[in-house]
């Protein structure tokens, strides 16, 4: 795959991870706190009022768009919602979607249209487009979480993908993860 789409997907997985990492450490109060009253990410998936729907969104949302490009049914969502579910989810999740990323890369289907029957009525979207819906959100989310985090008085780091590649490389870094590493 190009290093670009191969980068930012695999950023995006593994800073999540990473995300749900310092997570873990939370208590379910300051997770589940009321922190951005009445806000939300987008218009139709409701509201991201704390930490953990933050993150259960994020998760759930290439959860919904992996169904709809393997043309399952809408997945249930999970009420595993605390960090340790969220997790397994996320773990669950993370290799189906970088082989569907993979998949549509080694096909040269970045221009091909999915009809996606979960939506009411069905839609067609470019999968290219879907590839990048999901990037600019969970990037937003990734962000906002850390926000989130940061006014819960976790360290976090700032989710650099120079510096998570560098790491991955095995090079040093101008920023150390403080748990769970690179």
């Amino acid at each position: 795959m190009h290093p670009l789409p191969e980068q930012l997907v695999s950023h995006d997985l593994d800073d999540t991870r990473y995300l749900l990492e310092v997570v873990k450490g939370l208590p379910d109060a300051e997770f589940r706190a009321v922190r951005r009253p009445g806000e939300s990410v987008t218009s139709w998936e409701g509201l991201e009022e704390s930490i953990a729907a933050v993150l259960e969104h994020h998760i759930w949302a290439k959860e919904v768009w992996l169904a709809a490009i393997e043309g399952a049914g809408l997945p249930e969502r999970d009420e595993d919602d605390d960090a340790d579910g969220l997790l397994a989810r996320h773990d669950a999740l993370a290799p189906r979607w970088l082989a569907a990323v993979h998949d549509i890369d080694r096909r040269g289907a970045w221009d091909d249209r999915l009809i996606d029957a979960l939506c009411d009525p069905p839609e067609s979207f470019v999968l290219s487009s879907v590839i990048a819906h999901v990037l600019t959100y969970a990037a937003h989310r990734r962000q906002l979480a850390r926000q989130l985090l940061r006014a819960a008085g976790q360290e976090v780091d700032d989710g650099d993908p120079i510096n998570w590649l560098r790491a991955r490389q095995g090079e040093p870094t101008d920023e150390p993860r403080p748990v769970g590493g690179a």
